[in-house]
């Protein structure tokens, strides 16, 4: 889990996911700087599985790719701090990982009490896999995503001009390793005033130049990694 002043929203989301997990399971936690009570809410807790890192100051993917430095778990979910997890996520997932190395669920699009809206990611983000396809337009979701360890070879360190972690780690995934999308919504996608995501508006912040480049960097790095 990444996260950045999230007092309003982490308490529901952490709950959901620790009843999910054993006794030898962990919540690693990468913070970036918060100056509101996030870290407060997370030692609240009591919970020794909940394992909190300093983050290194550069923003969301960054922070995402310090969490995942640090996990040391078989299996590795990517955590938004804002979201709730469904109680049958971690076993429907773990499921699914043992015929793929990274699987992608579906999630309900929720407003800011975390109620449904009746339409899920798949509604307007129609999954599909390919390594031309995802440069174009990736459907891979981090808040979704699951994958075993073993992809982590490829995936680390992420490269220099990376906007956003699934974006990245989805094209590693598709190049490399074999992915896999379910159809079970397993997440509660809440959608409030201060989203990163501009998935469920369509609108990005980027310049047609920045998209252009970045799927340049994407494109370049990814097939670096091919001799590694």
């Amino acid at each position: 889990m990444a996260t950045y002043n999230g007092e309003r929203y982490i308490k529901e989301q952490v709950s959901s996911i620790l009843q999910q997990l054993g006794e030898d399971d962990e919540l690693i936690v990468s913070d970036d700087g918060s100056t509101d009570s996030t870290l407060q809410v997370l030692d609240a807790f009591h919970d020794s599985r909940i394992k909190v890192f300093c983050g290194p100051r550069t923003g969301l993917t960054y922070n995402f790719e310090n969490a995942i430095k640090n996990a040391s778990g078989d299996y590795l979910f990517l955590s938004d701090q804002d979201d709730v997890w469904e109680p049958n996520k971690v076993e429907r997932m773990v499921a699914a990982l043992q015929d793929a190395d990274l699987v992608i669920s579906d999630a309900w699009i929720c407003d800011e009490k975390a109620d449904s809206t009746g339409r899920s990611l798949y509604d307007i983000c129609k999954p599909h896999k390919g390594f031309w396809p995802t440069l174009y337009h990736t459907t891979y979701i981090g808040c979704c995503t699951a994958f075993r360890k073993t992809i982590l070879k490829k995936l680390l360190p992420f490269p220099p001009h990376i906007v956003m972690h699934d974006y990245w780690i989805g094209q590693i995934a598709d190049l490399y390793y074999k992915t896999t999308f379910i159809p079970d919504k397993l997440l509660r996608y809440r959608r409030h005033g201060d989203n990163t995501s501009a998935l469920t508006t369509g609108k990005s912040p980027l310049s047609l130049y920045q998209k252009l480049a970045y799927r340049y960097w994407i494109f370049y790095y990814v097939l670096k990694r091919w001799v590694q």
